[in-house]
C-alpha cells in the first residue's frame, strides 16, 4: 500500500523540518567519519530542506494573499519584497521579514547559507583537518566552519528555530 500524498501544506513544512532533523542525525552519527565531501552533502541536505520550509511558508502565505509572481520565488528576500511590492502585510511575512534584518537571527544564517550554495564555489569550501604538528593551530581553528563542532551545534540550533516559527506561523495559515 502506498502513502497518498496530502493537500496541506502544513505538514508538507513538517516534513521538510523532519527530513531535516533526519539528515543531521545521519551526519553526526552514522556519517561521522565520513569523508568531507559526503558530510558536507549532508550538511547541505539539512540547509536545504530547513531553507525549503520557510520558502514553503512564504509561498503558501502569498497563495493566500495572492500575491502575483510569488509562485516561482525561491528566495526569502524575494518573497518578502514581492509583499512590499503587493502592499501585503501578512503577519508571518512580517516576522520572516524581521529575522532576515537582524544577522543574528538562525533564519538570516540560514539565507546566508543559501546564497552561499548557490554560488559558484557554494560546494567547494572544504574543511581542514586540524594538524597535530602545531598545537596553535589547534587554538586558532574556526569551530563555525563547516562541520566543525559549532557548525553541528548551530544547525542543531537552526532546526529548532526553523520548526518554532513555523509551528508559531501555522496559526496564521490556518486562520485563513
Amino acid at each position: 500500500m502506498s502513502r497518498m500524498v496530502r493537500e496541506n501544506a502544513v505538514s508538507g513544512l513538517r516534513e521538510r523540518i523532519y527530513f531535516a532533523q533526519a539528515l543531521l542525525r545521519q551526519l553526526t552519527r552514522e556519517q561521522a567519519g565520513a569523508v568531507p565531501a559526503v558530510r558536507l552533502a549532508l550538511r547541505g541536505a539539512v540547509v536545504f530542506h530547513l531553507y525549503s520550509a520557510l520558502v514553503g511558508l512564504a509561498r503558501q502565505s502569498a497563495s493566500t494573499y495572492q500575491v502575483a509572481g510569488a509562485d516561482h520565488l525561491f528566495s526569502l528576500a524575494a518573497l518578502v519584497q514581492a509583499f512590499r511590492d503587493s502592499e501585503v502585510e501578512a503577519p508571518e511575512m512580517a516576522i520572516l521579514g524581521q529575522a532576515l534584518a537582524d544577522r543574528a537571527d538562525l533564519i538570516a544564517w540560514l539565507d546566508g547559507e543559501m546564497q552561499n550554495a548557490m554560488g559558484a564555489a557554494g560546494l567547494a569550501r572544504r574543511p581542514t583537518p586540524p594538524s597535530d604538528a602545531n598545537a596553535l593551530n589547534l587554538m586558532a581553528e574556526d569551530r563555525y566552519a563547516p562541520l566543525a563542532e559549532g557548525d553541528m551545534e548551530r544547525l542543531s540550533n537552526a532546526i529548532q528555530r526553523v520548526s518554532e516559527l513555523v509551528e508559531h506561523c501555522v496559526g496564521y495559515l490556518e486562520e485563513w
